[in-house]
C-alpha cells in the first residue's frame, strides 16, 4: 500500500514549514479529488448470491461506492453470463429474472433473487479519512496527487509558505494528470488525427 505518510514525507522536502498534520490533510484532500475527478480506482468483486442484494464485503478501508462500472450475472441454473442494466435505486421494479441493479451505499440491490453468482465493478471513492491506497495507484499517480497537494499548501492564505503563483503552477499539472488517468481508466487514448500528406511529384 501507498501510504499518506510517504506522501507528506516526500513533500516536506519541499515545503519544510507547515506541520505534518497540516500536509496530510492536503494529502488527503488531493487524493479525494483525484480519485472523483478520474475514476481511476476500480474495485470487482465476485458475489455467491443469497439474496436480492448483496454487500461489497471487500470494499477498501475508508472508501465508499461512487459508481458502477458493470454487473454480470451468471445462474446456477443454466448457461450464460449476462450483462445487467444499470438504474437508479427508486426505480428499480421487482422482476422473475435478474435484468437490472443498482447500488446503496455499499450494497448492490437487484431486480429478483436468482441463484448464481455476480460479478460487479464499481468506482471507489476515498473518505475524508483515507491513509492508503493499492500501490498500483499508489506507484503510478503518487507525482499527480503529490503536484496536487502542493498546490493546495501554497495556495493557503497569509502562511510563511504561500505562493500563490507555484501553487497555480503545481494546479495545472495536478489537473493535466487527473485528465490522464481519467482518459486511462476509460480506455480512451485517442489522439487527434493527423492529416496525412502525400508528395504528389512523386510517380511510381
Amino acid at each position: 500500500m501507498a501510504y499518506v505518510q510517504e506522501w507528506v514525507d516526500s513533500i516536506r522536502m519541499d515545503v519544510p514549514e507547515p506541520l505534518d498534520s497540516t500536509v496530510a490533510r492536503q494529502v488527503r484532500y488531493a487524493i479525494q479529488e483525484f480519485f472523483r475527478a478520474s475514476e481511476a480506482w476500480l474495485h470487482t468483486e465476485r458475489i455467491a448470491l443469497v439474496d436480492d442484494n448483496a454487500p461489497l464485503e471487500g470494499m477498501p478501508d475508508e472508501t465508499y461506492v461512487a459508481a458502477t462500472k458493470y454487473a454480470y450475472f451468471e445462474p446456477a441454473d443454466r448457461e450464460g453470463r449476462y450483462k445487467l442494466v444499470s438504474e437508479l435505486p427508486h426505480r428499480l421494479m421487482p422482476a422473475r429474472r435478474i435484468g437490472c441493479f443498482a447500488h446503496s451505499g455499499n450494497r448492490i440491490l437487484l431486480d429478483a433473487f436468482e441463484e448464481g453468482t455476480l460479478e460487479v465493478s464499481v468506482v471507489v471513492q476515498p473518505n475524508r479519512n483515507i491513509d492508503s491506497v493499492p500501490d498500483s495507484l499508489g506507484d503510478k499517480w503518487f507525482d499527480v496527487i503529490r503536484r496536487g497537494a502542493i498546490a493546495r499548501l501554497l495556495s493557503m492564505p497569509e502562511k510563511e509558505w504561500s505562493n500563490p503563483r507555484a501553487a497555480a503552477t503545481y494546479e495545472a499539472h495536478f489537473r493535466e494528470g487527473i485528465a490522464k488517468a481519467k482518459r486511462e481508466a476509460r480506455d480512451d487514448r485517442s489522439r487527434p488525427k493527423r492529416s496525412v500528406r502525400f508528395n504528389k511529384s512523386f510517380a511510381w
